[in-house]
Formats: C-alpha cells, structure tokens, sequence
C-alpha cells in the first residue's frame, strides 16, 4: 500500500461523481418506456434501446457512486480527521433528507397519481419514502456504523496504553493481520476477482439492486475508502482503463443479447429461465466493478486538469438530483397522450428536466446558504482544495 502524496483535488473524480448524479435524471426519464420496470406508470409504447440504455447506466452508475463516496470519504479523514468527516457527512446529508423528505410528500404522490390516472389531486403521503434518496440513507448509516465503531477502537487503545500485556498486543496484532488479509483478498488485486466473489454473495438477496442492501453499498464504500490510500492500484486504474471499460463492454454486449434474445416473439426458454437469470446477474455483479474501474481510470486520466464546465457540473450535481424526480416524472407523464416516438420523448424528457434543474441551480442556489451547505466553500479554480 503506497502512502504518497496525493493532489489537492481530484478534478476528474469530482467530476465522475457529478456526472453519476446526473444520470439519475436519465434513468428516471427512462422508466415510462422501458417495459420490465412495472413500479411506475407507463407510456403506450416501450423501447428495447431504452431498456438497454437504463440496464447499461444502471449496472455501475451506483456503485461507482459509493466507491467515490468511500474514497472521498478517506481524503478527508486523511487530510484532517475523523471528527471532521462526521460533521461533514451531517450538515451534507442529514440536513438535506430533513429538508427534502416532507418536499417529496408533497410533490411526488399527486404526481404519480396523475401518471396512472389522468386526474390531478393534491395531497400528501410518505409513501414510498425515501424514493430517489435512498442512498442518503445509506451513507448516514456508514457515518453513524463508524461513529459507533470508533468507541471500541479508542478503548482498546486506551487499553494497551494502560496494561503493558500480551493479551491485548495479541488482540492488536491478530485485528491488524485479520484486517490486511482481507483487504489483500477482496479490496487490493488489480483484478478484482475476491471483491467480485463476495460482491456475488452479498448482492444475491436483492438479485444486484443496492436499494434494499446497505451491506452491498458498504462493500463498495470500502472499496473506495481503500483505494484512496493504494497509490499503486489507482495508478494502474488510470494507467489501464481502456482494458477495464473493454472489457465491461464485452460483458455487457453478452448481457444484452440474453435480454434481446427474452423479448424475441415466440421465444421459449423455460426450462433455462433460472440459469439464464443467474448468468445476468453475475454479468450486472461482475460489470458494477469492472466498469467502476474503468470509469474512474477514464476520468482521472482525462479529465484530472482544472475545468471550469466541470467543476461547475459536479457543483451543481447534488442540487440537480434532490429536485429533478418531481420534474421529470411530471414531464414523462404528461407526454404519454402526446403523439410522437417514445425515442424522442425520451430526449425531451431529459433536456426539460436538465434545463430547469441548472437554471434553479444558477439562479437560486449556487451563490446561496444552500448552495454552502450542499458543496461547501467554493474555491477559485486554480487552487482547489478538496472538502
């Protein structure tokens, strides 16, 4: 594991992280056409290529997300403590769910009511609650996991500053040892195959989907959060991710002729349904890491240079994801009697939302208290300081 310095900011990452925001508008847009989603209300017509399109997104959009959240995560510990990572993970995370919690009763329960009737009828309901924010929740329950965690760890020390014994410096030793071998297993190969392994294990009670699954998404924090401080693998991620994304792209390609081959008129595979549903699930399972991987190489190793239109999409990405499921269901839905292509509904549909969600960004948050709490100090360009 390699210890050395790090640069002040990791421009491509951040912008990595804001982009991975970002697409929950596109996957939200998504939904009405895509055909084997039956939580939300539909469009007439479906498409295949949308269908693929979410499947593609969503295979490694969240767990890079929490890999990135683990990473930054120990940037921060790292630069200045641990304290300091929970107060900050507390003003960014809590403060939004207490703010936007009662926002989404308000707006979201009309709005899918309007989708599967026709009809508009305000009220308010927590149902369904947190919807898109789910991974709020997870997060806080890593910042409160290590709250409670950092106790027995601060005893044990405190414990062997007092008793000069061998029962505790066996104690010590034994976690330490423990500790590296797993990380040597699951988090350190350059070919991930002991993370993707326990990736299968863990995810397989959710059949992949990290919603419901706080242990699967922790997995993937972990990962991040040691990667971070293992130089020489994050050199390599930048260094070979043309070989990472190659081949997450080959294991899709095979993923998305099953699922075509599923929806071809007359096809019957019964007898392999159980088998072919396992292949796809090791395929998602096996393309969350891999593409992970390969993104984030991709945008260290491209876009790890000050840019302004970055920065000022990974600023404005937090913002644009708290309010934008409201607006784009409403649009999405509103667009079902239209008579047009679902594929160019599809685009409209994320254009619109995309566009009221930077202005109200520009406009009302980005030199406000929110846009503070939200992103922390903004610093000039130049002399970025990760926070």
């Amino acid at each position: 594991m390699s210890l050395a310095p790090s640069p002040e900011r990791y421009h491509g990452l951040d912008a990595l992280r804001g982009i991975a925001m970002l697409l929950g508008i596109v996957l939200h847009a998504a939904i009405p056409y895509y055909p084997d989603l039956a939580m939300w209300p539909k469009d007439t017509n479906s498409s295949e290529i949308i269908g693929l399109i979410f499947d593609f997104i969503h295979m490694w959009r969240m767990p890079v997300f929490f890999m990135l959240a683990g990473f930054f995560a120990n940037l921060i510990i790292s630069r200045k403590s641990w304290q300091a990572w929970w107060l900050n993970r507390w003003l960014r995370l809590a403060f939004p769910m207490i703010i936007f919690f009662p926002l989404i009763g308000l707006s979201l329960p009309w709005i899918f009511e309007y989708g599967w009737s026709g009809d508009v009828r305000f009220f308010y309901s927590n149902e369904g609650q947190p919807h898109h924010l789910w991974f709020l929740w997870h997060l806080m329950i890593f910042v409160v996991l290590t709250m409670l965690c950092s106790g027995p760890s601060v005893a044990l020390r405190r414990l062997s500053e007092v008793i000069d014994g061998t029962r505790i410096e066996f104690i010590k030793t034994s976690l330490v040892w423990i500790k590296d071998l797993a990380a040597g297993i699951f988090f350190r190969p350059v070919v991930p195959i002991g993370f993707i392994g326990l990736s299968l294990i863990i995810n397989i009670s959710t059949w992949g989907e990290l919603v419901e699954n706080p242990l699967a998404s922790g997995l993937y924090f972990v990962l991040g959060y040691g990667l971070y401080t293992n130089n020489r693998l994050l050199s390599i991620i930048i260094s070979q991710w043309p070989t990472y994304a190659l081949t997450g792209l080959l294991l899709f390609f095979g993923y998305s002729v099953l699922v075509l081959t599923d929806l071809t008129p007359g096809y019957d595979g019964s007898d392999l349904d159980g088998l072919r549903e396992l292949v796809k699930y090791g395929i998602r399972i096996c393309c969350a890491t891999i593409f992970s991987f390969g993104f984030i190489g991709l945008a260290e190793s491209k876009f790890g240079t000050p840019n302004s239109m970055l920065r000022f999409v990974s600023d404005g990405s937090y913002w644009m994801y708290l309010i934008h499921l409201p607006i784009v269901t409403f649009i999405t839905f509103s667009m079902f009697d239209w008579d047009m292509p679902v594929l160019v509904k599809f685009p409209i549909a994320i254009v619109s939302t995309s566009i009221v969600c930077l202005i109200t960004y520009k406009c009302l948050v980005r030199h406000s208290p929110i846009g503070l709490l939200l992103n922390g100090k903004r610093y000039p360009l130049k002399s970025d300081v990760q926070n």
